[in-house]
């Protein structure tokens, strides 16, 4: 005779301990990350992120080792919370073309919201940061980063095979421009000068070349009788959002 099937037992929570730690390792990487962003590395005392997260020092480095340690858990953070902006980007269109160009958007979100990560992201780290020494580190953090942009263009030869882009274009070279585009319109936000854009500037002139980009790309047969892209300009949902 066979045994009635069992049910399967949930998983019990983490422990409050657990929970407990999650929340401190995450007030200590926010607090860092703001400091970082403002003071550069050199500039950040330990002393102030602790107060800044309401935490001991000795939290810190209980958690990260020390301060090279607390800046390497930051970059691999940083790219972890990019990839959810990206999944986001991919959500959001309906059709390849749609979701490569919604990219765009999740990339501007991203650098609104995280400025400090997206530091981390475009431009190698934060200004004065230590090399990552550990090479398993950098190797973690470098392979993430690629394998974020290579889905990029992976979504990119999707709308290439599907006719919506033009099937003479590269992937691997227009996922490198676009990624380069968007780095250098909000490096144009970390000027002094005449050139220095403001975030409203920044987003208006992403906004810009989304457009631009997208009459450029499409293909005959993805236009409207009117001759414009039928692909929208669609936007994401942040995934800070809450429910």
């Amino acid at each position: 005779m066979n045994s009635p099937p069992t049910e399967l037992t949930p998983a019990p929570p983490p422990a409050r301990g657990a929970r407990r730690a999650a929340r401190t390792r995450a007030a200590i990487l926010d607090a860092a990350e703001r400091s970082f962003r403002a003071e550069g590395y050199r500039g950040s005392r330990m002393e102030d992120i602790a107060e800044a997260a309401d935490v001991s020092i000795g939290s810190i480095y209980n958690h990260f080792g020390d301060k090279d340690g607390l800046y390497h858990a930051l970059a691999e953070r940083s790219a972890e919370l990019f990839a959810r902006y990206m999944a986001a980007a991919y959500e959001a269109g309906d059709t390849p073309l749609e979701q490569v160009m919604a990219a765009g958007d999740a990339y501007l979100r991203f650098h609104l919201e995280h400025p400090g990560a997206f530091r981390f992201m475009a431009f190698d780290g934060v200004e004065a940061g230590p090399p990552i020494a550990d090479d398993e580190v950098a190797a973690r953090i470098s392979g993430r980063v690629a394998e974020l942009i290579d889905g990029f263009r992976a979504k990119i030869q999707e709308a290439i095979d599907g006719g919506e882009v033009r099937s003479e274009l590269s992937s691997h070279q227009l996922s490198r421009f676009l990624w380069g585009a968007w780095n250098g319109v909000v490096a144009l936000g970390l000027r002094t000068d005449r050139l220095a854009l403001t975030e409203d500037e920044i987003e208006a002139t992403i906004q810009t070349g989304r457009k631009l980009v997208v009459e450029g790309l499409v293909t005959p047969g993805a236009r409207t009788a009117d001759g414009d892209a039928r692909a929208r300009l669609v936007r994401i949902v942040s995934p800070d959002t809450p429910d």
